[in-house]
């Protein structure tokens, strides 16, 4: 007769291990009464899990095991970017709970975990320790919860156990700062590779993603309709009929286009670097911060840096604030599925709507004032 699972002391935590699970009750300070009666919770948890999965729980793996295996399938289901992303992330995860049961993870430490990142700090190259911003949190917050649906979802977790389900994300402004013209052609002169000036040309004159341009091949290029066509893009692997997304090339990029079919050919890729390998995410984001450092681009008010995905979003903030845009249309442009995403490019059209409404308030005749007396 299996023996009857009972609380115990470990490190402050009453804690208990029913058929080999790993579980954490409440700190030690409130007591064996308050302990059994989570424990009395969970193990009724830990029998409704059974009675879904057949009568058996799923493997006990430990959190290395588990990350080992969800990226082991992201290497083979997402493209290099994300994969890395993920594989950052859950990297960190595993280094502080790597030798525990992936099963034992508590939202406790799922929150223990942010408050980690939210104090931690890291160095770039020479630069002094900096900590992470609420953005980069909350990706490493998205990529564990990620990697524990997954699980999940394979049947490796017992479904509906996601400690990072309820984890709130830190408040972040998003994006704000629109490139002006006297910027990009600071920019352009102070640009001594003429591979990189044709990146940062792309940028400016297209809605396009930094890996929209990296990845981009001459069959992706329709001269006659004069417009890229990709197939591989950000939102092609979630949506749910994936289709192309096409970016329009104006008579700048287009020559520019042609130039560099002229020097290399029209095979591979598009864009290749000096040495005529096709660029990556990291040499374009380093080589971006050396050349606003030459060319004197500073942060602004706000303390945003001026980066290469600053030129898309001064693409779209403009798309946002033209009246003869419609939202459908910006959503397309954008290469969003979701409008809500897309609504943040148009709070510049309220500009145009206010003077809209000022036009036809002009149109009715005004009484002149009734005079005193």
């Amino acid at each position: 007769m299996p023996r009857v699972a009972k609380p115990y002391v470990e490190r402050g935590w009453y804690v208990s291990r029913p058929h080999g699970v790993y579980l954490r009750l409440c700190p030690a300070e409130d007591g064996m009464t308050e302990a059994r009666r989570v424990l009395k919770v969970r193990l009724g948890e830990l029998e409704r899990d059974r009675e879904q999965s057949g009568g058996r729980l799923p493997a006990k793996l430990t959190v290395v095991e588990m990350m080992a295996l969800f990226l082991e399938a992201a290497l083979a289901e997402k493209d290099g970017d994300t994969f890395r992303y993920y594989q950052r992330w859950c990297t960190e995860f595993a280094k502080v709970y790597g030798a525990r049961p992936a099963r034992g993870v508590t939202k406790a430490d799922a929150h223990d975990f942010k408050m980690r990142l939210m104090r931690a700090t890291y160095t770039q190259g020479k630069q002094p320790p900096r900590s992470y911003s609420p953005k980069t949190v909350n990706h490493a917050l998205i990529a564990v919860r990620r990697a524990f649906n997954w699980a999940a979802q394979t049947d490796r977790l017992p479904a509906g156990r996601n400690p990072f389900a309820g984890v709130e994300l830190l408040p972040v402004e998003g994006r704000q700062r629109v490139a002006t013209e006297a910027e990009y052609q600071a920019l352009l002169a102070h640009c001594t590779d003429d591979a990189f000036r044709d990146v940062l040309v792309a940028m400016r004159h297209t809605s396009a993603r930094p890996q929209d341009v990296y990845t981009l091949e001459w069959p992706m290029v329709n001269w006659q309709d004069r417009l890229w066509k990709l197939t591989r893009h950000k939102t092609s692997r979630t949506q749910a009929r994936p289709k192309p997304r096409v970016i329009g090339m104006n008579a700048e990029v287009e020559a520019m286009l042609r130039e560099r079919m002229r020097r290399y050919g029209p095979a591979g890729h598009v864009f290749l670097n000096a040495d005529g390998k096709p660029w990556t995410k990291d040499a374009l984001g380093l080589r971006m911060r050396r050349l606003r450092r030459r060319a004197g681009v500073r942060p602004d008010e706000r303390g945003e840096q001026f980066v290469l995905y600053t030129n898309r979003h001064t693409f779209l903030t403009r798309a946002g604030a033209d009246p003869t845009v419609s939202h459908a249309t910006l959503m397309e442009v954008a290469g969003h599925t979701d409008p809500r995403t897309t609504a943040r490019y148009v709070h510049a059209a309220q500009v145009a709507v206010a003077d809209a409404g000022r036009r036809v308030a002009d149109g009715f005749s005004t009484p002149a004032p009734a005079s005193g007396g």
